[in-house]
């Protein structure tokens, strides 16, 4: 199998915003984020698109959940298309490289004839370069970053620190997984091998009566089915989702935006945990967009967090035995594969 792209490790999610102060608000009252790194790129900051800037809040919780969120300050400014398209959303994956990596990802680049959506230069010292793989990779966004010029991206200079002392509404374990909703399943896991050297996928069939014993969408009993697939490389885990018959929240994201980032899964915990955080989440405008069931093993929730974390749905799983993994028939690679372990 090919080594794919020299891209480097990945590092965090992007998510596009309209409104920065809100939605670092929104995330660190989720995630429990109590620190913020807040720069604005414009000016000689930005060369060459001095007047097409945006604002960048760099945010961890210590666990595993790093999140960057970018706000456009112009109609050409880097990251506006997606939000003219989109809206606000996970926009794409950031990896991070050595400038020897980053010299042999240009040639492949050129080799292959896959384009660049952006590059830039910040502080005119580190290279950051956003991939044109929308198209090859199911919606997927690809920025690569070089790590050893300018001491990389977290030494460049922060013009504010933002704090917040928010506990998360539920435990944050890490990121387990980002699912993409992708229209061909074997040709995304084709193109996943083949462009950043994913190994193996863990295939799996989801429908109601037989896989799934239940699935409600926004409280309505609905049929579903999907087919999807687990795989992890360099930090990176993804689920690619394709929608089948019936309702269902990957369904309607594929008829809103076609392909794309559609979940975030950082929460595996006690149905009483989540039962207990769900007026709270209420009280932030977050309700249960879906429901599914699978006996003696889980109930799984995909959250509508869109407005609280600037269009990011969250997923929670709740097992129903300490074994769950097993009671699916899944072994302990398997498990790895779906980002567990």
């Amino acid at each position: 199998m090919d080594s794919g792209l020299a891209i480097g490790e990945f590092h965090h999610i992007a998510v596009v915003v309209s409104n920065i102060e809100t939605a670092m608000r929104g995330n660190s009252l989720f995630f429990g984020i109590r620190h913020w790194e807040f720069r604005r790129f414009e000016g000689d900051r930005l060369p060459g698109l001095e007047d097409n800037g945006f604002l960048s809040a760099m945010g961890s919780n210590g666990s595993g959940i790093t999140l960057e969120l970018l706000q456009p300050l112009a109609p050409n400014s880097p990251h506006a298309a997606f939000r003219s398209w989109r809206g606000e959303g996970m926009s794409h994956a950031v990896s991070r490289c050595t400038a020897e990596q980053f010299a042999e990802l240009e040639k492949q680049l050129e080799q292959q004839g896959i384009g660049e959506v952006h590059r830039l230069n910040l502080y005119g010292k580190l290279r950051s370069l956003q991939i044109e793989s929308r198209p090859l990779l199911s919606g997927l966004g690809l920025e690569v970053q070089v790590i050893d010029e300018a001491g990389g991206f977290d030494s460049l200079p922060v013009d504010r620190v933002v704090e917040y002392d928010f506990q998360s509404i539920l435990p944050v374990d890490k990121l387990y997984h980002v699912g993409i909703v992708v229209n061909n399943r074997d040709r995304a896991i084709a193109n996943f091998q083949s462009l950043l050297g994913f190994p193996e996928f863990l295939p799996l069939e989801l429908e109601v009566g037989s896989s799934l014993s239940s699935v409600s969408l926004r409280g309505e009993t609905i049929d579903h089915a999907a087919k999807v697939a687990f795989s992890r490389i360099n930090g990176f885990c993804f689920e690619l989702m394709e929608p089948g018959p019936g309702k269902g929240a990957y369904q309607e994201f594929q008829s809103q935006y076609g392909e794309g980032m559609q979940h975030y899964f950082p929460t595996i915990c006690d149905q009483s945990v989540l039962d207990a955080a769900l007026p709270q989440l209420r009280d932030e405008g977050v309700e249960v967009l879906l429901e599914g069931v699978i006996d003696g093993v889980m109930n799984y929730y995909y959250l509508d967090t869109d407005a609280l974390l600037g269009g990011v749905t969250i997923e929670v799983i709740c097992p129903h035995d300490a074994d769950w993994m097993g009671e699916m028939g899944m072994t302990r690679e398997q498990g790895y594969l779906i980002g567990l372990g």
